[in-house]
């Protein structure tokens, strides 16, 4: 018996699965397939035109799929937007996958794995398990990187609770986890991810570029894991978990650890009621009486996993403009979903091809001695700091949620690569000097960023 078949028998589990036996799943290739008329997947018109109007109030990209073919296709579903906390149910995935390989025991403690931190750990605290971590469980209260407000002024008193007593939702778990992935596995998160989840669902935006590890090195030892993904992309996760992490007959994800993982192990989750119950790094809970499981992101990053109707949502906010999407206004969202089916799929349907155009600017080559002045740390008056880097005859910039490339328009003008507006650089005056200027356009929303130099 395999160490995490045998490690489930003796975990106390709450809750109920909801991984039901699908119909033969249909997989996404190198492209989604996409119904030519909604009515075909037993879509109204009329509902489907009631989602598009509320999606206009402040949605970046929609997707639906039932069954592996895509009804819904609304907006940038090709740019890549920063995931927030969805990143979570990745690691889940990921961890899955090395429990099924034994490299990663759940039951193990931080002690047995020699974690700790700036503020060093306890003894009862290094009792908590991986286990403990993922379930948000681990009673270990300390700071964290890309921590927002809330979650720090909710931190209890360290002590307050031991291991596995107490939920809270908390990045020092969440992020912990990246360490003992690395540790454990002797792999690279994030190209661990590109080999055993991005290559075989054929993610058709994903680069590892556009992942970033977010130290605060004053806060923790332990960095945040970020991703920028399209909502494309994040529907081929959702579809994976729809398939009890089966891909074209690959067993990618362990069946008993997606059917874990997306069980309810705390049901009473204090100031985050209104999201359900939490599992192993993914949310619980039924929408209009139909049971759904999800990851969750500030601002409205989400992908809800609805077996009983062979269904996958992805939603992203543009979070690069501070557009965001309540946890109740993106749910209703997918009422409008459940109220616009109103029939059965046909099976003789005329299916074409998702064909979502990636955004790309015409570029001139770089002149690297004229834009060499360039480099530096920049202050910008909301984000804090940024940094400019010449990195392989290119311009990059690095703004704490990730990497972006500067693609030439001319030698002091840049456009900026998924956050999609302009950087132009000026020879700034003494008080000017490595600061950063927003230039806003009539909605109040950030054009162009200026950097002087």
């Amino acid at each position: 018996m395999k160490a995490y078949k045998f490690i489930f028998l003796i975990v106390l589990m709450t809750g109920t699965t909801f991984i039901t036996s699908a119909q033969k799943m249909v997989f996404p290739g190198q492209e989604w397939l996409k119904y030519e008329n909604a009515a075909d997947a037993g879509f109204s018109k009329s509902g489907l035109d009631s989602l598009y109007q509320q999606l206009n109030q402040g949605s970046a990209a929609f997707v639906v799929e039932i069954n592996g073919k895509i009804v819904v296709d609304w907006g940038e579903t090709s740019r890549r937007f920063i995931l927030t906390s969805a990143r979570k149910s990745l690691m889940s995935a990921m961890i899955g996958i090395y429990v099924g390989k034994g490299k990663i025991n759940p039951n193990s403690t931080l002690a047995e794995l020699g974690i700790d931190d700036i503020q060093p750990l306890t003894e009862i605290e290094k009792q908590a398990r991986v286990i403990d971590l993922m379930a948000a469980r681990s009673g270990i209260y300390l700071p964290s990187a890309y921590a927002p407000q809330g979650m720090i002024n909710n931190l209890p008193a360290r002590g307050s609770a031991k291991p596995g007593e107490q939920w809270l939702y908390n990045n020092w778990d969440f992020n912990t986890l990246s360490t003992i992935f690395n540790q454990q596995s002797g792999k690279d998160f994030f190209e661990a991810f590109q080999d055993e989840i991005a290559k075989p669902l054929q993610m058709e935006d994903f680069r590892l570029f556009d992942t970033y590890y977010r130290y605060e090195q004053d806060k923790s030892k332990h960095p945040a894991y970020l991703f920028r993904l399209s909502a494309r992309d994040l529907a081929r996760f959702g579809h994976l978990y729809l398939n009890e992490g089966k891909w074209k007959g690959k067993q990618i994800i362990p069946k008993d650890w997606v059917a874990k993982s997306t069980s309810a192990y705390t049901k009473d989750t204090d100031r985050f009621q209104n999201f359900g119950s939490y599992g192993l790094l993914w949310w619980i809970m039924e929408i209009d009486g139909v049971k759904t499981f999800y990851a969750s992101g500030a601002g409205g990053q989400r992908v809800y996993v609805i077996p009983e109707l062979d269904m996958v949502i992805a939603h992203l906010s543009n979070n690069y403009q501070e557009s965001r999407l309540g946890e109740e206004e993106v749910n209703d969202l997918v009422k409008l979903v459940f109220k616009a089916k109103v029939g059965k799929q046909n099976k003789k349907a005329k299916l074409v091809k998702q064909s979502t155009p990636v955004k790309t600017i015409s570029t001139k080559m770089i002149d690297t001695q004229a834009v060499a002045a360039f480099q530096g740390t920049y202050q910008h008056p909301r984000v804090g700091i940024m940094k400019i880097k010449l990195q392989n005859e290119e311009l990059i910039l690095e703004a704490g949620i990730g990497n972006f490339h500067l693609m030439p328009i001319n030698n002091d003008t840049f456009f900026v690569e998924d956050i999609e507006m302009t950087a132009t650089f000026k020879s700034g005056s003494a008080e000017q000097k490595f600061k950063i200027e927003n230039v806003f356009n009539s909605k109040r929303q950030i054009e162009k960023l200026v950097f002087y130099y």
